[in-house]
Parts: C-alpha cells; sequence; structure tokens
C-alpha cells in the first residue's frame, strides 16, 4: 500500500487538499481538529482498547483509568481530561484499531503530528507503518518530514 505525503506551510491549502480528497473519496479521514465529546470516559468508548495508547499505564498507575474524560471544549465548556496531543493519540489509536480488520482504505490524515510532544512521534510512526501495510494513506504536514521520508 502507498504512504503519499503532502508537506507544506501553514496557510498553503494542505487541509483544503485533503477536505477535496475526502469529498471525492471514501475514505477515513482524522481532521486536524477532532470533534470528540470531552464528557465520555476513555475506557467507555465503544470497541476501543486504551491500554494500547502509550501514556495510559500512567493513568493505570494513579488509579485514573476508569474516570479519565477525553476533555477538551465543547458549546464553550472545558472538560477537564486529556491533553491535546493526548487527545490526537487517542483519535489516530482509535482508526488504527478500528481498521484492523479490514484492507484497502484511505486514510486521510491532517497534521497528524500537530500538539503531539516529540516523545510519542516514533509511537505513531510505528502505528503508520502498520496501517500502510493495508491501506494507503494520504497525509500532509508542515513539520517531521525527515521522519516521514525516513519510512
Amino acid at each position: 500500500m502507498t504512504l503519499t505525503t503532502v508537506v507544506g506551510s501553514s496557510g498553503s491549502g494542505k487541509t483544503t487538499f485533503l477536505n477535496d480528497v475526502h469529498k471525492s473519496n471514501k475514505c477515513t479521514y482524522i481532521r486536524q481538529y477532532h470533534s470528540m465529546r470531552p464528557y465520555i470516559p476513555v475506557s467507555k468508548i465503544p470497541n476501543f482498547d486504551p491500554t494500547k495508547l502509550p501514556y495510559w499505564d500512567i493513568y493505570v498507575t494513579e488509579g485514573k483509568a476508569k474516570s479519565i474524560q477525553v476533555g477538551g471544549t465543547m458549546a464553550g465548556e472545558f472538560t477537564a481530561g486529556l491533553s491535546g496531543g493526548q487527545r490526537k493519540l487517542l483519535l489516530f489509536e482509535l482508526i488504527c484499531q478500528r481498521t484492523e480488520s479490514q484492507s484497502e482504505l484511505l486514510i486521510a490524515l491532517d497534521e497528524p503530528f500537530a500538539g503531539v510532544t516529540d516523545d510519542f512521534v516514533p509511537y505513531m510512526v510505528e502505528r503508520l507503518n502498520e496501517l500502510r501495510k493495508r491501506h494507503n494513506i494520504i497525509l500532509v504536514t508542515n513539520d517531521h518530514d525527515e521522519t516521514l521520508t525516513k519510512m
């Protein structure tokens, strides 16, 4: 399968390009800014195993694994929970898990590394390599192009 990477600076039309890809192709699209409901406990997300998240063991150790919420802001109201980068990793891992039994999908990723600390980039690269064995991936970014070139 293929991994197509589009690199460009902010404001160069990368998201517009992915929106057009999404409109004209049946694909799974992870947007740069997600819209998960912040009040949902991560452990209650259907068909999702949070133990595969690289940071989840911290919540298990602290005894918060069953209560930690997705977190974020919805309708102007803030809900404490995961950080923005952790939410992005959660959404990325959710897509990885839910597409495991499928093949030859088109997966579009808009700035998948934005807001994610460099510590978690190797985890994402590993998962991207697993995804590209079964699916075609189109990814837009303005950073980590060296990492992607090595893939």
